[in-house]
């Protein structure tokens, strides 16, 4: 297929986060529209999700990931996907000293360019906040993100835009990659190009002298 003809019709999505934060919840929510909220956290899931378009439809990859992984196994997801949601609890404070952790194997894996949100899940559990609003804004600023304060067991519209978000940053990456794969075919054309005009040259000049 010719590069400009390609389209934005496939992503992979990364859900990180520590034990019981809510990421398979958030997943199927996204999906489903619908709220389970007992899940086994060291089971892995993948799910498949279609989203209709006016003009392709987008399959989206979501790799719901264990709660305990080895570091090898999160450095293949982490060079797996395409964009990451990054969840930690509010009523959890380990766990947002684990999103820290992870944000720090994304950047050193994937550098500060790739697309991610993160989310504050269970802020209708005002009464047990172990992580405070400020915090949360303070890690979204190292990583350079917008963050989403929400509660995947009250609603699903939360969810689906804090995915909207992370969908539009995946198709801004896709865009910039595309651009510079064609701007790079452009140049070796024009250097082979240049190449051969310089050859005819060359032999031009040789029969010349005979």
């Amino acid at each position: 297929m010719n590069m400009s003809q390609k389209r934005f019709t496939q992503a992979k999505v990364v859900i990180l986060g520590g034990p019981g934060v809510g990421k398979t919840a958030f997943a199927v929510r996204y999906i489903t529209r619908r709220y389970i909220g007992d899940y086994d956290a060291n089971k892995e899931m993948m799910y498949t999700h279609k989203i209709a378009a006016p003009r392709d439809e987008l399959t989206l990859e979501i790799l719901d990931t264990a709660s305990l992984m080895t570091e090898e196994t999160l450095e293949k997801h982490l060079r797996w996907g395409d964009g990451f949601v990054l969840l930690y609890s509010v009523t959890d404070r380990q766990s947002f000293q684990e999103a820290t952790k992870l944000k720090d194997w994304l950047f050193k894996v994937r550098g500060q360019d790739t697309p991610i949100v993160l989310v504050a899940n269970k802020s209708d559990l005002l009464t047990a906040r172990a992580v405070t609003e400020d915090e949360g804004l303070g890690l979204a600023g190292e990583m350079d993100c917008p963050k989403y304060e929400l509660s995947v067991a009250e609603g699903f519209q939360a969810v689906n835009e804090t995915m909207e978000e992370l969908l539009c940053q995946m198709k801004r990456e896709f865009v910039k990659g595309l651009t510079a794969a064609v701007s790079g075919l452009e140049k070796r054309s024009r250097l082979y190009n240049m190449k051969k005009a310089f050859k005819k040259r060359i032999v031009r000049s040789r029969s010349d002298t005979f």
